[in-house]
């Protein structure tokens, strides 16, 4: 069988056929019913590109806003009645993400007893959430931070397609559908628009400027989050069309990490690293079980909240599913912030006692 061999193409050809491919993905997986179709399908293909070696960068810029907007779609869940809940239900908020966070850590510490990777790497690697920041902190701490990368984009890519699928289970067998046939025509309050685009430039360029991680998804969600908890700002316009374009970036993004070097570099710790993040899936599961008993929320939205996977494509798998988005995101942003307080801490904890570095 011949081996496809397009990395020779002309770089337009090759973007013309990423483009069609993931839009002909994209509309599969919707007509399916799968959650954030829009999301998986340009990621797979993404994957695919990257892998047979002819990977397309998207530009920065362009990913960058793609985050903005991610941040903004956060933010438009976090509505004034989402503070006064978390801090009534501070203890299930603060059980759940601490419950999380012991759960992958301590998938991250086993593999380092065992010696399947390096002890640094091995909690970098299963940090749940905000991916590239995880890949960004040990590189800065001087750890191999291409297996971190492939560690956590794989976690990525099965968290996202797990829960997917999951949403659209359990919305089926509940009698309920998330929208699958959007109208991407409905009109549009130009005027709300701009005033998004501004709280998400305005936010991303504060974000960098503050040094927060994540700045691009961060740093619109803090800034939209305040002004419409303050009364400030009535809600955001993000027009169908707008949002899937971010997806697809966001996808593509995502996929395009997957290169041949760092799946190459970790093939040897590959079975390990699936049966770790599978398990990692089941025990957050089961997290989700029990959340669905003491806060009285459904099992879509219990598992969206407890998922170790990034929080932009949570974000969007929520955001197109019949689940309570401002509690799956009020709980995935507590984590995060427990995540960036207690992680490099654990991982120079890890590493100092469990895999000491080598000579």
């Amino acid at each position: 069988m011949p081996q496809i061999d397009i990395q020779h193409f002309p770089a337009p050809l090759r973007w013309s056929l990423l483009i069609a491919l993931s839009v002909l993905a994209a509309a599969v997986l919707e007509m399916m019913g799968l959650p954030a179709g829009q999301l998986l399908g340009p990621m797979l293909v993404a994957i695919v590109f990257a892998l047979i070696g002819s990977p397309l960068s998207t530009p920065p810029v362009m990913f960058s806003a793609s985050q903005a907007l991610i941040g903004c779609l956060i933010a438009s869940s976090l509505g004034p009645d989402m503070l006064p809940q978390v801090l009534r239900e501070w203890p299930i908020f603060v059980f759940v993400s601490v419950a999380t966070l012991v759960v992958a850590f301590g998938t991250g510490l086993l593999l380092a007893r065992l010696k399947i990777l390096p002890g640094a790497v091995a909690i970098w690697g299963s940090a749940p959430g905000l991916a590239t920041a995880m890949v960004l902190m040990a590189r800065d701490y001087g750890e191999d931070y291409r297996l971190v990368a492939f560690m956590t984009y794989l976690r990525v890519l099965m968290v996202a397609i797990g829960a997917s699928t999951l949403a659209m289970v359990f919305a089926t067998g509940s009698g309920h559908t998330a929208d699958v046939r959007p109208d991407w025509l409905a009109p549009v309050n130009l005027a709300g628009l701009a005033m998004t685009l501004a709280v998400a430039a305005v936010g991303a360029v504060g974000g960098r400027l503050v040094r927060l991680p994540a700045p691009n998804m961060l740093g619109p969600m803090i800034v939209g989050t305040v002004l419409q908890m303050s009364g400030l700002m009535a809600g955001f316009e993000l027009p169908r069309l707008l949002l899937a374009t971010a997806y697809v970036i966001v996808g593509w993004g995502i996929g395009m990490r997957f290169t041949r070097e760092t799946v190459d570099r970790a093939r040897k710790a590959f079975p390990a690293v699936i049966i770790s993040i599978a398990a990692m899936m089941t025990a957050c599961f089961l997290l989700g079980l029990l959340l669905t008993r003491i806060a009285h929320v459904s099992i879509a939205t219990a598992y969206l909240a407890t998922s170790p996977g990034g929080m932009d494509s949570i974000a969007i798998i929520a955001a197109n599913s019949p689940v309570d988005m401002g509690f799956v995101m009020a709980m995935q942003t507590m984590r995060m912030f427990a995540i960036l307080l207690l992680g490099p801490t654990i991982a120079r904890t890890v590493a100092r006692r469990v895999a000491p570095p080598q000579d």
